[in-house]
């Protein structure tokens, strides 16, 4: 498991989405930022959009979410939103 990221993206209503995942794509001002396992640790602004993810080589998934904000850190990444929506 160490080339997985645990993936949490969470929204103000309390629902939540937690996956291990290979890779993910998330939507910020500036384009999207990829993280992988080993990421440094950063934080940054959400934009509203299309968070995407890997789960083993080809399993791509997609999350439409709001504006809010984004931690990665010691292979975590949580994404605080104010709504999702799985596509």
């Amino acid at each position: 498991m160490a080339d997985r990221i645990k993936l949490s993206v969470v929204t103000a209503q309390g629902d939540s989405h937690e996956k291990m995942v290979s890779y993910v794509s998330i939507p910020t001002e500036f384009g999207s930022v990829g993280v992988l396992s080993g990421h440094a640790p950063m934080l940054c602004a959400v934009k509203s959009g299309v968070l995407k993810y890997r789960v083993g080589e080809n399993s791509v998934f997609r999350l439409s979410v709001s504006d809010g904000i984004a931690n990665v850190a010691d292979n975590e990444v949580t994404v605080l939103v104010s709504y999702m929506n799985m596509e």
